[in-house]
């Protein structure tokens, strides 16, 4: 089973949520071969509530995960943390959105939720616990206490990461962290259009459709990770076509959408 651990279904999380693009992403994936991504949307996007509002509505929820032509959509939100830090938590649909309730008083930049506050919350919903390019400037999680590093379920290798500071530096930065804190890498596209999928993925070694097998198919090792040599292009075509996006000031959730 191919799966990409970081995806994003908006273009921005302060643009709106567009039907089209999401699918124009789910029909990338499939052409790429992924059989799952994990949807970890920013906890503080103005749409947020509606990409599952839209799935709901739309695609059968089986096991924690949606069906979407074929490829399982986890629920999942990618939320910042105080003091830098992304932390992505996967969880049951349920989860996943009785969380992002929880954390509207944690929104403004000003008044972030603690990591540990975060770690507790997600243990409580038996989310799993992704530290999402830990060494990225800006959003270090890799600053924090160890002890609480050591709470995560997986540290993620990071797409964008490797097309600005190479393959080799991000991997002996975060392999490193990983004998540290005894915490496993996957993989994440951390993308925000359909053209960067698929230049790095997760092949596991079995099919996995609720949060109990992921997370026993990430501490076991049951998997080995996967980088397309096209990656850098996938990566630098992408920025350009976001940045066009969001440039344009007709975008909105109506804009009809192929690429």
């Amino acid at each position: 089973m191919n799966i990409d651990f970081h995806v994003h279904g908006l273009l921005s999380k302060r643009k709106d949520f567009n039907e089209r693009f999401f699918n124009e992403e789910i029909e990338y994936a499939k052409q790429c071969e992924l059989n799952g991504i994990i949807m970890c949307e920013h906890f503080n996007a103005i749409n947020f509530k509606e990409i599952y509002k839209y799935l709901e509505e739309n695609y059968e929820y089986k096991d924690h995960r949606y069906l979407v032509k074929g490829v399982s959509v986890f629920p999942a939100m990618e939320v910042s943390i105080k003091d830098k830090g992304h932390v992505v938590l996967v969880g049951r649909r349920e989860a996943i959105l009785e969380i992002h309730e929880g954390l509207e008083h944690y929104m403004n930049r000003e008044n972030l939720v603690e990591f540990k506050e975060l770690l507790d919350l997600a243990d409580e919903y038996g989310c799993l616990k992704i530290g999402a390019h830990p060494f990225r400037r800006g959003h270090k999680l890799c600053n924090h206490p160890e002890e609480l590093l050591k709470r995560l379920d997986a540290i993620d290798l990071n797409a964008k990461d490797i097309f600005k500071k190479g393959e080799e530096e991000v991997r002996r930065e975060l392999y490193e962290l990983s004998s540290k804190i005894g915490v496993n890498v996957i993989t994440g596209s951390d993308s925000h259009t359909p053209l960067q999928l698929g230049g790095i993925y997760t092949k596991l070694d079995n099919p996995c459709y609720t949060i109990e097998e992921l997370r026993l198919a990430i501490t076991s090792e049951d998997y080995s990770i996967k980088i397309e040599p096209s990656l850098n292009f996938r990566v630098y075509t992408s920025k350009i076509l976001k940045r066009y996006l969001i440039a344009r000031t007709d975008y909105n959730k109506d804009m009809e959408f192929t690429i």
